[in-house]
């Protein structure tokens, strides 16, 4: 299952949980900023709470289903839209494959996340699948999502 990204937005990264222990090493916990978006995302498509999953900050990115995929938006009011028409808001959706969403600026909020049933298949880093930007790992690479 995936999204292919077509453009992705401000900053948009792949997030988790968090990654926690690591601190007398220098590594921050992390993961999403909105926690209560993030698992809410998560909770709707039926995985884990800290299954890693897309955050878009201030404005979003626009995406392409590869495969038919139930998804979820929460967080920020970016006004998702499906192939031009409205996207349903916190609760699950599924799309078929070759569906394109987009997201707006975020009319209220900062941060929206997109959850992937079966969450977003990044390798784990120190336990963690979320993006780390400033110590360069996790996620797609430790940066944010490019096309």
């Amino acid at each position: 299952m995936g999204l292919i990204v077509r453009s992705p937005g401000l900053l948009t990264t792949v997030q988790d949980g968090g990654r926690a222990g690591y601190r007398a090493i220098g590594v921050t916990a992390g993961g999403a900023m909105d926690e209560a978006a993030f698992r809410t995302a998560n909770l709707l498509v039926g995985n884990p709470e800290g299954a890693a999953a897309l955050e878009m900050t201030l404005a979003g990115a626009e995406l392409e289903a590869a495969d038919d995929l139930l998804i979820a938006v929460t967080g920020a009011e970016m006004q998702p839209a499906a192939d031009g028409g409205r996207l349903p808001f916190r609760r699950p959706v599924w799309v078929r494959r070759g569906t394109v969403i987009r997201f707006g600026r975020a009319a209220r909020g900062c941060r929206a996340y997109v959850a992937v049933a079966g969450g977003i298949a990044v390798p784990p880093v120190l336990g963690g699948r979320g993006t780390d930007i400033r110590a360069g790992f996790g996620g797609a690479d430790g940066r944010p999502l490019r096309a």
